[in-house]
């Protein structure tokens, strides 16, 4: 006894074809297909997304090399200057010349006296307590050069709203 029928015996009724199908169900629906865009039209603007991607990216960077530039750019060109010595402090400057005319650059130092200071750039300055302070220079100054003296000779004594220069001077080698 046989439970299933042979594929021989089962009838097949013409089916309709696909394009046929699918232009009924296409007929029903809501949504409509966009066309497709022609490959020689030129694509303007953020449509690209890789690119729209760079820039966000890029933004937040850009935004704060502007930031910093704008806060360091009047140091560099001197336009941030101190208007009055702080009450009750001191401000020492270092500077050094060279054969009499001033001179910028490394220039190894320690300031030694009511507080310590070391630092390696001229000119320099900073605001310290009142006291007696003195300057030793410690290496640096301009190439080919050696130094002098340091002017004054010994120990300042700083007062409050006051300013002591210590100049450390080179000459020819």
């Amino acid at each position: 006894m046989r439970l299933y029928k042979s594929r021989s015996s089962y009838t097949t009724a013409p089916r309709p074809s696909r394009s046929a199908d699918g232009t009924r169900y296409h007929a029903r629906s809501r949504y409509k297909v966009a066309p497709l865009a022609k490959p020689e039209q030129a694509r303007s603007g953020w449509r690209d997304s890789g690119e729209l991607a760079k820039a966000k990216r890029g933004l937040p960077v850009f935004l704060t090399f502007c930031v910093v530039l704008g806060m360091v750019l009047p140091i560099f060109f001197g336009q941030v200057k101190r208007v009055m010595t702080p009450a009750g402090e001191t401000i020492v400057h270092i500077q050094a010349t060279r054969k009499g005319t001033a001179w910028s650059g490394r220039l190894a130092f320690r300031l030694n006296g009511a507080q310590q200071w070391t630092a390696s750039m001229v000119p320099y300055e900073v605001i310290v307590r009142p006291g007696v302070y003195t300057l030793t220079v410690t290496g640096g100054g301009p190439p080919d050069a050696r130094l002098v003296s340091v002017a004054p000779v010994g120990s300042q004594l700083g007062r409050a709203g006051e300013t002591i220069t210590f100049t450390a001077e080179f000459g020819a080698p």
